[in-house]
């Protein structure tokens, strides 16, 4: 990737350099290192073999952008990507993805007719939608391929085991309708002697069982999501489900195996203005945090509106010239203020909230693992939060 020509620091900033790479006028950077995606995904791949690995790119691939990060995957020709909704199907393939989709949730059957031209495999699990899916399917010249959902103990999406043999029969009533693969979800994986996981996986057997005996053959399984893929190799079985693993993040939970990832992002904005504050006076919305002594306040771009959750407010640091300062006061829709004491912090100045910074007051970084714990959420809700604000920038390291 070309570095961008000059500096569009506002203290430094010459008119003259605007142009094609001046466009937007988003102070936040999504750092987003493919080389080590790349890196991540052959590791993972390289884990779980013989089990093939499908790549879950949902909720514009968990944050990280699913435009920037569909070449990488591309290059892996034994790999295949999965989605939730049928519009984020379609997007990928009206990116140019040439390889197989999966499509994971509930495709409602106004979208059928969409979604069946699109090459795309689709889930299955609700008796009364096979007959309109059939329908649908009739005018394709391929058999529409389906991927059967268990639910083995998740209770959220799935026909149940008892009733997966009159379900496989139904759908072998209409020839137009091919089951190729079988899957169930992970409730507790992050939780190694959790007793769901024993169930889940036992159940999930007699489905395969039950399947193959069905069907007269055997369809490809995958239940392993990202922390199963660390937890119970057993479970690995045909093909493994991976959403943040890829990026280099770990989901909730404990993990004696560890895989050769490395965090692929880094978040960051700068210093867009300063104040001087006296003891007592207050900062942002309702004056949540009011300080006990003369300080700077930093305002930064990074709100609510672009994913930092508001529930951070007075709970949260940023690093600037590589130290720790701060955030406080209620974070707001667009901006979010820094504490910087007495510190020389001056305009444009980055200001990194996730990742790592070298500068002149020292060195230091902070992990998502420490936002999301801060947030008391799961690091997968803080990166799905980054808005349209946020620019998705794509590095080769």
């Amino acid at each position: 990737m070309q570095s961008r020509p000059g500096t569009f620091r506002e203290t430094t900033y010459t008119p003259k350099l605007a142009g094609l790479d001046d466009l937007g006028s988003s102070l936040i950077n999504l750092e987003i290192d493919v080389s080590r995606y790349r890196a991540n995904l052959r590791a993972i791949r390289d884990f779980v073999a013989p089990a093939r690995v499908i790549a879950v790119l949902k909720a514009n691939a968990y944050g990280f952008g699913v435009a920037g990060l569909l070449p990488i995957l591309a290059e892996f020709e034994d790999m295949s990507a999965a989605v939730a909704t049928p519009d984020e199907a379609l997007e990928l393939r009206a990116l140019g993805y040439p390889g197989r989709i999966i499509l994971l949730g509930y495709t409602h059957p106004k979208c059928y007719y969409q979604i069946l031209h699109s090459g795309c495999q689709l889930s299955a699990y609700r008796p009364e939608n096979i007959a309109p899916l059939a329908e649908a399917a009739l005018e394709l010249k391929r058999p529409l391929e389906l991927h059967v959902k268990v639910d083995t103990g998740m209770t959220r999406l799935g026909v149940s085991v008892d009733a997966l043999a009159g379900f496989l029969s139904e759908i072998g009533r209409h020839p137009q309708l091919a089951v190729v693969g079988l899957f169930s979800h992970f409730a507790d994986s992050g939780v190694p002697d959790a007793r769901i996981n024993e169930l889940q996986i036992s159940r999930f057997q007699r489905a395969i069982e039950i399947a193959s005996a069905e069907l007269g053959y055997r369809p490809e399984c995958h239940l392993a999501n990202s922390g199963a893929v660390l937890n119970f190799p057993a479970a690995h079985l045909d093909s493994v489900r991976v959403g943040l693993l890829p990026m280099g993040i770990y989901p909730p939970g404990d993990y004696e195996t560890r895989i050769a990832i490395e965090p692929c992002c880094r978040l960051s904005s700068e210093v867009i203005d300063i104040h001087r504050i006296k003891p007592g006076e207050g900062v942002s919305y309702c004056h949540s945090f009011i300080s006990e002594r003369e300080t700077s306040i930093a305002t930064l771009p990074y709100g609510y509106a672009d994913g930092n959750p508001r529930r951070l407010s007075n709970h949260s640091a940023v690093l600037i010239g590589g130290r720790r300062f701060p955030l406080v006061g209620n974070i707001a829709m667009d901006y979010v203020m820094a504490d910087v004491g007495d510190y020389d912090v001056r305009l444009g100045d980055e200001a990194v909230y996730i990742g790592a910074q070298r500068g002149p007051w020292g060195e230091d970084s902070i992990s998502i693992y420490e936002v999301a714990e801060a947030a008391d959420t799961v690091s997968y809700e803080i990166t799905c939060a980054w808005g349209r604000r946020v620019r998705r920038v794509y590095t080769e390291s």
